[in-house]
Formats: C-alpha cells, sequence, structure tokens
C-alpha cells in the first residue's frame, strides 16, 4: 500500500487516504481515510478548527482545501475504507 497519500488538518493531525476530490453535484469534500477509527474520525472532522486548512499531500505533490468546515456525514464501507464528507462555509 501507499501511504505518500496523506490529509493533514490545521493543528497538524495526520492521515492515510485512498483518494479525496470535491463532488460537482453537491459541492462537497470527500476523503477515503484508511487506518482510523469512525470515533477519531467524527472527532476531528466535525470540528471546524481541524478542517479550516486541509493539506493533501500526494505522492509528493501538496495542495490545499480551505473552507470546508461544516460536517456533512461519514461512512463506514464494507473495506473498511471510511469516507467523510464536509460542506464548504457558506
Amino acid at each position: 500500500m501507499n501511504t505518500d497519500k496523506t490529509i493533514t488538518t490545521a493543528t497538524g493531525k495526520v492521515f492515510t487516504i485512498l483518494w479525496d476530490g470535491v463532488a460537482i453535484i453537491d459541492g462537497a469534500l470527500r476523503i477515503a481515510i484508511i487506518g482510523a477509527t469512525m470515533l477519531d474520525l467524527f472527532t476531528v472532522f466535525s470540528n471546524p478548527a481541524e478542517t479550516a486548512t486541509l493539506t493533501r499531500s500526494w505522492d509528493g505533490i501538496e495542495s490545499v482545501y480551505t473552507g470546508y468546515t461544516i460536517f456533512k456525514g461519514i461512512d463506514l464501507k464494507p473495506d473498511g475504507e471510511i469516507v467523510v464528507a464536509l460542506n464548504p462555509e457558506e
């Protein structure tokens, strides 16, 4: 598994991700995270101070998501992947 794919919160918490992106349909940022518990992810990603800035590092290239501070939901997939959804500030 390639562990070079991460998302780092505004306070420096780092999570391993499989994929991420902003949906065209609803504008939500979705992040597929592995190796973490639903409780930990809910605690972190429902906190606007954590999600104000999210830095994605993918194969050495960084990009930043800003303003996705509204927690939309969390979904546990059968393979253990957890998808977190965040809406942008209104």
